[in-house]
């Protein structure tokens, strides 16, 4: 016989009302759970986005607070609590007592090890699990000078951040460090190789590394011979093997290297690249295979000027100024259109060579043909070796008529002017020297101070000075110098004030702290009287 129950049971089934209202109650629910779930996913977001701009702007414990309330609300969250390792690591690196700091960095691994728990693949979580492991190393063996062994394995940490990453070149960097500091050499070295030879120009950050030795030096080359092989920027790898090659002054060996560099992608030659290679080819006594290097170099330039005025400080450089002058002439009737930029370098090889009657015959011819500034500003310089100052004048003068605009030419004039005593001209020079200067420079000031100074214009002696300072503060003479201008004019405040900052710049200077003291005392009595 039929229950009551299972009579009612049938009825609901068979009634569609029923039905439909009871699929609309499930629905419900499912909504609900999925919207809750939506809704922690959402508050947490909001969390870590207020997190993320706490930390910015560099409010540390601000950013801890809301990636601890989006843990809460997203527990399994791997990038939260990633993002609580790297907020508290840094707090820690801030601490200065070193208990706190070595809490803040255990509290900062512990996120890290939850992190990576949470997500085994994630390379940032494991290095940040190692660095922190390193620094509680750190700080245990500083706490605890006496222990020798700790409980801490960044090493085995590291090591899995470059398996998960193995071309990731901080962590490479990192584990070196590491083991430099564990003075493991051996691992060292295979560490240094690598990342050499999945980087090249890790080898320039190498060189200024602590743990840089001949031994890493030899590991370098190793791995950049390596990336050559398996061609990992075989351009860098073989120009930076002809750098460590020059470096031995190994020359042939660095040409070979070179050349074999401008082979990989050659489309990047450019004129810089064969100036390069013919200094190397100078460097090693090919002289004519070096012109042609450069001629060729010269044929591609976009420069012509300053890659000549290059090559005259390279030939200069290996005193090869002879070669270099035979060079110019060869060039000149190669490239008509740049005479005279030659003809005038061929003048300050002359004159580099100390041939100065032959070189002011050169510039003088120039002159004949055209009179131009540079020429006489060359036989100004070569009337100031010979020590020639009514030369030196009239040159220099005729520089600065040809070529008004030029500051260096004004400044020369006005140096042999204050030299002949010719004051108020000297002043007026050094004036337009600064006036038509790009950019304003300290010894422009201090030279024309000094000839306010000779004129006992002492306040025209001290603006200049300040004006010096202005844009070189940390020369303790200029502080110096307006210091005696200002006690020149019997302002002992200013006067004291300048020595002052010349004694704290240079602390040692027994002169300036004498005088210093001398002023002070002049301006107490000067006060009690």
């Amino acid at each position: 016989m039929e229950s009551t129950s299972d009579k009612a049971s049938r009825v609901f089934l068979k009634n569609p009302v029923f039905k439909s209202h009871g699929l609309c109650v499930l629905i419900l629910i499912f909504s609900a759970a999925g919207c809750y779930h939506l809704s922690l996913r959402l508050i947490s977001q909001i969390h870590y986005q207020k997190a993320m701009t706490a930390s910015r702007e560099g409010h540390g414990e601000l950013a801890a607070m809301h990636l601890e309330r989006a843990a809460h609300h997203q527990p399994a969250d791997y990038k939260i609590q990633k993002e609580l390792g790297r907020v508290w690591s840094e707090s820690g690196a801030l601490e200065k007592n070193p208990w706190k700091a070595f809490l803040l960095a255990q509290k900062s691994r512990d996120f890290y090890l939850e992190a990576f728990k949470l997500n085994p693949l994630d390379a940032e979580s494991a290095y940040g699990l190692a660095t922190g492991e390193a620094r509680l190393e750190d700080a245990y063996q500083r706490l605890h000078p006496k222990m020798k062994m700790t409980p801490f394995r960044p090493l085995f940490h590291f090591k899995q951040a470059i398996r998960l990453r193995p071309h990731g070149i901080t962590y490479n960097y990192a584990l070196a460090r590491h083991l430099h500091k564990k003075r493991d050499e051996d691992a060292l070295f295979r560490v240094v190789r690598n990342l050499v030879r999945i980087c090249p120009h890790a080898y320039h950050h190498l060189r200024k590394e602590a743990f840089w030795s001949p031994r890493v030096k030899e590991a370098c080359k190793t791995g950049l011979q390596e990336a050559v092989r398996e061609k990992v920027s075989p351009r860098d790898a073989l120009a930076i093997l002809s750098s460590i090659s020059a470096g031995e002054k190994d020359w042939a060996t660095a040409i070979s290297h070179y050349r074999a560099s401008l082979d990989h992608k050659r489309f990047q030659n450019d004129s810089g690249n064969y100036i390069h290679l013919g200094h190397l080819l100078l460097k090693n006594g090919e002289f004519e295979e070096a012109e042609k290097i450069f001629f060729h170099a010269l044929d591609m330039s976009r420069s012509v000027e300053n890659h000549l005025e290059h090559l005259h400080r390279l030939y200069k450089r290996e005193y090869e100024l002879e070669r270099f002058h035979s060079f110019c002439q060869t060039f000149s009737r190669r490239f008509i259109m740049y005479a005279f930029q030659t003809d005038i370098l061929m003048a300050r090889s002359l004159i580099d060579l100390k041939r100065y009657a032959e070189a002011k015959e050169a510039l003088g011819d120039l002159n004949r043909k055209s009179p131009s500034g540079e020429a006489y500003y060359w036989l100004a310089h070569i009337a100031q070796t010979e020590r020639d100052w009514d030369s030196m004048e009239l040159a220099i003068q005729k520089a600065t008529v040809l070529d008004p605009a030029n500051s260096q030419y004004h400044l020369t004039f006005s140096t042999v002017l204050k030299r002949l005593k010719k004051l108020e001209r000297a002043e007026r020079e050094a004036g337009l020297a600064i006036r038509h200067l790009e950019r304003p420079t300290c010894s422009f000031f201090n030279h024309r101070a000094w000839i306010r100074w000779g004129k006992e214009d002492y306040f025209g002696a001290a603006e200049d000075w300040e004006s010096a300072i202005a844009l070189n503060p940390n020369r303790a003479d200029f502080h110096a110098h307006a210091a005696e201008a200002y006690w020149k004019m019997g302002n002992l405040s200013q006067a004291r004030a300048y020595y002052q900052r010349a004694v704290i710049l240079a602390p040692n200077n027994a002169h300036y702290s004498r005088k210093y003291l001398e002023i002070k005392e002049q301006e107490k009595g000067r006060n009690l009287g």
